[in-house]
């Protein structure tokens, strides 16, 4: 079993992940994440904000946008790029189906 992260809303936040989910996958659709926590980083509620039919596109400001890729762009210098590359070697870096090279068949990522 894969180890899990303690808390990880405040980890997607924290290393800009969350920003890039939002940058690249749910702006284009229309749509932004957003998680409230209190002061001790517990999730008070979570937010998707729906601009499917809106005639502008969400877009992060100048202040929001650099402060998010400084994040992103420090995990990806810390974990993010040798963890690409080690997955690259390995053959996947991001699924495209269902199926997977053989080495693969008996790890169950994500299921419990």
């Amino acid at each position: 079993m894969l180890p899990k992260i303690e808390n990880p809303v405040e980890f997607l936040v924290a290393h800009g992940i969350l920003f890039e989910m939002n940058r690249q996958v749910l702006h284009p659709l229309g749509l932004e994440l957003h998680f409230h926590l209190d002061e001790t980083g517990k999730i008070t509620d979570i937010d998707l904000l729906d601009n499917r039919d809106g005639a502008e596109p969400i877009a992060f400001g100048p202040e929001a946008y650099n402060e998010g890729r400084e994040k992103y762009e420090a995990y990806l210098r810390e974990h993010g790029r040798r963890n690409i590359q080690k997955r690259r070697q390995l053959g996947m870096v991001i699924q495209t189906g269902p199926n997977l090279p053989h080495q693969f068949h008996d790890v169950h990522y994500g299921e419990e």
